[in-house]
């Protein structure tokens, strides 16, 4: 009878937690919109975003034409990150993994400069949205094909961020390099994009990062009773009938494809895919990926669509790269841990 009052209270607070966030990111999105050098109420924007594109009519044409393409990037960008950063804590076994912080953005970073820079483009086209895409994703299996050599080598969870750390460093030296020889239009372009910003997001990039993180979410949460079981162990989940290697294999492909997309349009964006799911976490009590993985998706979105806002309206009328603002989350979140850490022996 207790075990099925917790069960039923947990249920309840999830339910509570998801409906908050779902409110919280429809708000978010509304004055996201709304907000910036000419103010939009919130009612005013959800008449003009049910009405076609009016060129006659000032409103129209910033939401349509200005704004709703950054919001939906950002909200879409900053879900898929979460859910990376989430299914590399599951992977690793620990909270502090991150697609920034393992380096699998760097490596996505450099798989798009070679086609920026360098030119490494095989004949077809730089401002294709789907090649962007498939540039990151090699560079995000890549450095994460390393990090998994690595972590077979060595146990340590904070050996294995250093490692990640050294990569990232490696594959910035070898973007510098790259800028170093490239004309002064390539680099401008770049380093733009290489602040991480979801300003220079076009519709056509946004329809590919909405229909590859659409079909990558629904996957992600029918693997949610097998991550569940492989949180209790390896073993366990083999017991349990659970293809331990087939999961880790899918858990790479999903966290790369995921974060490489985001990245090849806004460049490489810090700390979110460590935050959210840690922050999901504490709201939610649980551990269980049935709830966890669209509470990360929820407020992943609100932190990437929030950040995004915070980044062009902050220093207004300049713009400031929306990975310094994550950055400012994260790194506290970090040193958090990491004394946690030191005075629990655990995390």
């Amino acid at each position: 009878m207790k075990e099925q009052n917790t069960l039923r209270h947990k249920g309840v607070r999830a339910t509570v937690v998801l409906l908050v966030l779902a409110a919280l990111l429809a708000v978010s999105a509304v004055l996201a919109i709304g907000i910036g050098s000419v103010f939009i109420s919130p009612s005013r924007v959800l008449e003009v975003l049910f009405q076609p594109t009016d060129l006659t009519n000032t409103d129209s044409i910033i939401v349509h034409n200005m704004r709703l393409c950054r919001v939906v990037a950002s909200l879409f960008g900053g879900a898929a990150l979460a859910l990376a950063g989430l299914l590399l804590q599951i992977l690793f076994n620990n909270p502090i993994a991150d697609p920034y912080v393992l380096g699998i953005s760097s490596g996505a970073r450099l798989f798009v400069g070679l086609a920026v820079l360098g030119g490494v483009t095989f004949g077809l086209s730089s401002d294709n949205s789907w090649f962007m895409f498939a540039g990151g994703f090699v560079g995000s299996m890549v450095m994460m094909a390393v990090i998994l050599a690595f972590a077979q080598k060595i146990k340590s969870v904070t050996s294995l961020l250093i490692v990640g750390m050294m990569l990232s460093y490696l594959c910035s030296a070898a973007v510098g390099i790259m800028t170093s020889l490239s004309d002064n239009d390539a680099v401008a372009d770049f380093t733009r994009w290489g602040m991480g910003s979801f300003s220079l997001m076009t519709w056509d990039n946004v329809k590919v990062l909405a229909v590859v993180c659409g079909v990558f979410f629904v996957l992600s949460f029918l693997l949610s009773k097998s991550l569940n079981l492989y949180l209790l162990g390896e073993a366990y989940a083999k017991t349990m009938g659970v293809n331990a290697r087939l999961l880790r294999f899918l858990i790479i492909l999903f966290s790369g494809v995921l974060t490489a997309v985001v990245t090849a349009f806004a460049g490489p964006v810090a700390f979110v895919g460590m935050s959210v799911p840690h922050i999901s976490r504490l709201l939610l009590k649980s551990e269980d990926s049935r709830v966890l993985i669209p509470a990360c998706l929820l407020l992943g979105a609100v932190f990437g669509v929030v950040c995004d806002l915070l980044a062009r309206t902050v220093a207004a009328p300049g713009e400031l790269a929306v990975g310094n603002i994550t950055s400012c989350v994260g790194v506290p979140l970090v040193l958090f841990l990491l004394l946690r850490k030191n005075k629990s022996g655990r995390y």
